[in-house]
């Protein structure tokens, strides 16, 4: 008796396999941060092999504390995996400076707000002409 052999059947490519929508910004957003499913797994707290499977087309989706947890090592947001947004970025990824005017502007009245960032567009590209 012969032992099969683990891995990709012969001819098929990591972009071959058949994922579904959340498998497929899961195994993108791992790839972009250059983490291994091991990796990933270990710092999420499930095997490598439960994080293989949510990458292909799984029936269930995983519970929300793991799709909480795989978001947050991944830098992205949950909204984002679940499909249900096209923002990646947590605002964590955001320089608290910034984030401190971004809070800033969100307070100010609309109008304001368009004044703002006006001029921040025309101090973008006044800067990138020198």
């Amino acid at each position: 008796m012969t032992k099969k052999k683990r891995g990709f059947p012969k001819g098929k490519k990591h972009t071959d396999i058949p994922r579904s929508p959340f498998g497929e910004r899961l195994y993108k957003s791992r790839k972009a941060r250059g983490i291994s499913q091991t990796e990933l797994g270990n710092r999420v707290g499930i095997s490598q092999r439960m994080i293989s499977h949510y990458e292909g087309s799984p029936p269930d989706a995983p519970p929300v504390s793991t799709i909480t947890k795989m978001a947050e090592v991944l830098g992205v947001t949950v909204s984002y995996l679940l499909g249900e947004s096209t923002l990646k970025a947590n605002r964590e990824d955001i320089a608290p400076s910034i984030r401190k005017h971004i809070d800033t502007l969100q307070k100010l009245p609309p109008k304001d707000q368009k004044k703002v960032l006006e001029y921040a567009d025309l101090l973008g590209n006044a800067s990138g002409k020198s």
